[in-house]
């Protein structure tokens, strides 16, 4: 039997440390390496595809931020696709048609997946760039990633989406996160590839694009994977900068995550994952994805096991002692808020609560068919918009 426990404290403790601190850090290190930055010599044909469910608080400002963007006027047409909105949603988007914006009125409801491919299919651009309704680009942002496109091996491209954690009751932790995420997805990107991009802002070579199935959850992780499946790489551009507002409270990032979680399982199996023929990026999706995606039962398992091998000394009742107090911590910030906006509460807290949320979003994936459709966060304009008056008038 302790034969057994120590086999699973020491598989736990090896995948956590390894997905936690030994993959960030070589990562890291890869980042430090310096790479040509590309110029494009001509600039070609995007489609900026809009998808909307509901988006009154932050269209508007969506479609100024849009047309101010610093991109051949004739090479970018912008497309609004209504998620079955039954707010005004399209009649503010319809405002912006005699500036060639396009809107698409698609009803009924039937999410994001289904939305996508409605727009791709009537959109003529060699590149798409995909976004969310809320996320404000700079102006340079599109030119940033469609530069890189011009290396025949590069079929994606996304960049640095900022959240407005500030506008969270759980900022502290998610901000760390987010920096230690964007470390790692610049130390992927100079080594082989990106496993996904940010949702929030990408583009891709049209041809690469294909028909994502209704019920697809995470639509930009199972495009990232297609464009890998092609043989091509996926970079990310630090420099293309965009603006996000934050999840304002931790009960809805919570519902998030469980969802995220739902679609990875379904991802899985679908086979959206490298092919061997790619090594590297095929170690980098079970580095960056798959073993984190795991990371409850490692910590299940480590704290079971650790608290089974109580007696074997010092070491191993520090290591439990130390997981007690981090979910103790945890557990009180969620009640105080004071304590899960600082540094000593927020991070503990994030922490466990994403883990919790991603163990519901396992078990429920074995229980419950993932949907295409879902609640959304509530929207809030991203500060850099709401400072520029970007609002109906």
């Amino acid at each position: 039997m302790n034969i057994v426990l120590w086999i699973v404290f020491s598989v736990s403790l090896m995948a956590l440390v390894y997905t936690q601190v030994i993959y960030p850090l070589l990562m890291a290190a890869v980042s430090r390496r310096t790479v040509a930055v590309p110029v494009a010599r001509e600039w070609p044909s995007v489609s900026l595809i809009i998808p909307a469910h509901n988006e009154s608080v932050v269209i508007h400002a969506k479609l100024e931020n849009s047309l101010a963007i610093d991109y051949p006027e004739d090479r970018l047409e912008i497309i609004v696709a209504s998620d079955g909105s039954a707010d005004d949603t399209v009649e503010q988007a319809r405002v912006f048609e005699s500036r060639g914006v396009r809107v698409l009125d698609l009803q009924p409801r039937r999410g994001k997946a289904s939305i996508l491919n409605d727009a791709v299919d009537v959109c003529q651009a060699e590149v798409l760039c995909l976004c969310d309704a809320n996320v404000m680009f700079h102006p340079d942002a599109i030119r940033k990633m469609v530069a890189h496109l011009s290396d025949p091996s590069i079929g994606a491209a996304t960049g640095d989406v900022r959240l407005a954690s500030e506008q969270s009751d759980f900022g502290e932790g998610e901000s760390l996160y987010y920096k230690l995420e964007r470390a790692v997805q610049l130390g992927e990107s100079r080594f082989g590839s990106l496993v996904c991009v940010d949702g929030g802002m990408y583009v891709l070579r049209r041809e690469h694009y294909r028909t994502l199935r209704p019920d697809t959850v995470l639509d930009d992780f199972t495009t990232t994977m297609n464009v890998v499946q092609q043989g091509q790489r996926v970079i990310y551009e630090p420099d293309a900068i965009a603006d996000e507002n934050g999840t304002p409270s931790w009960k809805q990032e919570y519902r998030r995550r469980i969802r995220t979680t739902i679609g990875a399982v379904q991802s899985v199996r679908r086979g959206f994952w490298p092919p061997v023929s790619q090594p590297v990026v095929l170690w980098q999706y079970v580095s960056h994805k798959l073993l984190r995606w795991l990371g409850p039962i490692w910590l299940v398992g480590l704290f079971v096991s650790g608290c089974l091998l109580w007696s074997s000394g010092w070491v191993m009742q520090a290591i439990v002692g130390l997981q007690g107090m981090c979910y103790s911590v945890a557990l009180v910030a969620a009640v105080v808020r004071p304590l899960r906006e600082s540094s000593w509460g927020g991070i503990p807290f994030y922490f466990a609560m994403s883990h919790l949320a991603m163990l519901v979003g396992l078990v429920k994936s074995l229980f419950q068919t993932a949907q295409g459709t879902w609640e959304r966060t509530d929207r809030q304009l991203p500060m850099a918009a709401a400072q520029s008056g970007s609002t109906p008038s």
